[in-house]
């Protein structure tokens, strides 16, 4: 299967990955909103637990909200996501390890991590844009964590908002990007 034709099926199938990143970007506010009024733990949790539930809720938006149809069978690209998410899971527990030593770590690493793995849906997708939100996320999560930078709102709420608008630019860009046929079904 072709690379170009992959990504195309990928992009069908998932909406260009803004639903995946809204549904990111809406658990993110969450835990911010929950880190303001409970506390880091709290925000943690629900970040934990909601990230649980972003692939089957980004799904179901895909499907019922913009009626994508199904990945196609042979498509190794949606493989190389999943396999993504591991290097996740790595990013989840060294967040989770900072949150019992140094809580003020947690939620840095953790955009570094969610940051890190959009650069692979660069290549999932086809699309550029993921460099520029990994990295914004990833730039932004790193810099609190080594120089302490005090935010004007806690750094949950910044990357919730980043992940909102991009989910927005990523629909536009494909809405108005040159369309390629999607795979058919196996």
């Amino acid at each position: 299967m072709e690379i170009a034709k992959a990504q195309a099926d990928m992009r069908a199938a998932y909406v260009g990955g803004s639903p995946g990143v809204l549904v990111s970007g809406l658990v993110w506010l969450v835990a911010g909103w929950l880190w303001d009024r409970s506390g880091v733990e709290s925000g943690f949790t629900a970040l934990f637990v909601g990230g649980i539930l972003i692939f089957p809720a980004s799904l179901l938006v895909s499907r019922l909200v913009f009626r994508a149809p199904k990945v196609a069978t042979a498509n190794p690209l949606e493989r190389l996501a999943l396999e993504s998410t591991f290097t996740l899971f790595a990013g989840i527990l060294l967040a989770y390890c900072f949150l019992r030593v140094a809580p003020e770590l947690a939620f840095p690493a953790m955009a570094v991590a969610i940051g890190v793995r959009y650069f692979v849906f660069r290549t999932v997708y086809g699309s550029a844009i993921f460099w520029v939100l990994g990295g914004a996320l990833a730039t932004l999560g790193a810099a609190v964590a080594l120089t302490g930078m005090a935010l004007p709102v806690n750094l949950a709420l910044i990357v919730g908002a980043l992940e909102v608008a991009f989910s927005a630019l990523i629909l536009l860009f494909g809405r108005i990007a040159p369309a390629t046929p999607p795979l058919t079904q196996s």
